[in-house]
């Protein structure tokens, strides 16, 4: 997990994809070479300074061509760090999904970061993590009255109480088995409410243009 911060303060999530390349939202606004924005690698609190922890600038932000704020469309971006990253136990790339591949409805999945934990800005003062289940896209895209479409994978949490992903956790991994499928993108007006499902970035939809962007920069 990257945790993308403004001076200081996290305000997304990302992941590491090369060892220069972190994946997030496009939603994240994130400027090109920001000098009070940084990506860390390798966190797990981020009240307290860790050993583990590798802090890197942005040389290259690129958000996709067609990003579209309003539909929340193509919301995917890649920020390439100022420096390589060194592998360690706790800073990892994540393998990307072979394109065009679909996660069944039922599929039992995680999401992490450190965004709000209880709807009124109570921010954690570790990572965490949640297990979700992938919704049949069809059921979804009728909970949310159509504003869902191809590219994007919706979850929900089986069990009765809020849970899955809330403010903060943008641009965080949804990560299947040994791979990672989704990009937090969004949800209802409440954090983990079965009634709306959350939704994500489908990253197989982009293999095409991580690849051109990875070979362009």
């Amino acid at each position: 997990m990257a945790s993308i911060q403004l001076n200081g303060v996290h305000f997304c999530g990302g992941f590491l994809v090369q060892k220069r390349w972190v994946m997030t939202a496009a939603h994240c606004i994130i400027p090109r070479r920001f000098p009070n924005i940084h990506v860390v690698l390798g966190a797990h609190s981020l009240k307290t300074p860790e050993a583990s922890q590798q802090i890197f600038s942005i040389q290259e932000s690129v958000a996709h061509l067609h990003y579209d704020p309003v539909r929340v469309k193509n919301d995917i971006r890649l920020l390439k760090l100022n420096q390589s990253v060194n592998f360690s136990p706790e800073v990892k790339r994540i393998r990307l999904p072979h394109e065009n591949s679909h996660l069944l409805p039922g599929v039992t999945c995680k999401v992490g970061g450190w965004g709000d934990t209880s709807n009124y800005g109570t921010i954690p003062t570790k990572l965490m993590e949640a297990t979700v289940t992938v919704v049949d896209r069809n059921a979804c895209n009728a909970s949310w009255t159509g504003h869902v479409y191809d590219g994007m994978i919706c979850t929900s949490h089986p069990s009765p109480g809020l849970r899955g992903f809330c403010s903060g956790d943008s641009g965080g991994p949804l990560v299947c088995g040994t791979r990672v499928h989704g990009i937090v993108s969004f949800n209802g007006k409440r954090c983990g409410s079965g009634k709306y499902p959350d939704v994500y970035t489908q990253i197989s939809k982009y293999i095409p243009w991580v690849r051109h962007i990875l070979e362009t920069f």
